[in-house]
């Protein structure tokens, strides 16, 4: 992996080394000059080495504080102007997942229609019935 320098700061979150899911808490700052490993891109998030810890972000994010071509052929090319419209485009849903504060776990959750889907990270996912998503995340004293 060739070594990259960020030409401005970025907001990326931490992931597990061994699993590569999202840890909780809140995404964390990688400062300007910091010199990262690029890791891989998959479905618009780039993944990156940052002082032996694995970090993620939005693609765009990535690219647009490096040199130009910094990532090489993976980075996208310069948008073409168009000179016809162009078609609606339609977006395909996303689940948003949230991370929640755990104290000993990394969880997230994401709604839907009923309720919450829950995540372990790297052991599985449940159904949390919740109509009203009136859940705050935090479980019962």
């Amino acid at each position: 992996m060739a070594k990259i320098s960020l030409n401005k700061s970025i907001e990326a979150r931490k992931l597990n080394l061994r699993t590569g899911l999202p840890m909780t808490g809140p995404e964390l700052t990688i400062p300007f000059g910091a010199i990262i490993e690029h890791a891989g891109t998959d479905r618009g998030t780039a993944k990156f080495r940052y002082l032996g810890e694995l970090y993620s972000c939005r693609h765009e994010v990535l690219v647009d504080a490096l040199d130009a071509n910094a990532l090489g052929p993976e980075a996208p090319a310069a948008p073409v102007e168009q000179t016809a419209p162009a078609a609606p485009v339609r977006s395909k849903a996303k689940l948003q997942w949230e991370p929640l504060d755990s104290s000993d776990y990394s969880l997230l959750r994401a709604k839907v229609p009923g309720g919450w889907l829950v995540a372990l990270a790297g052991a599985g996912v449940t159904f949390y019935p919740d109509p009203e998503h009136q859940w705050d995340g935090s479980s019962v004293a």
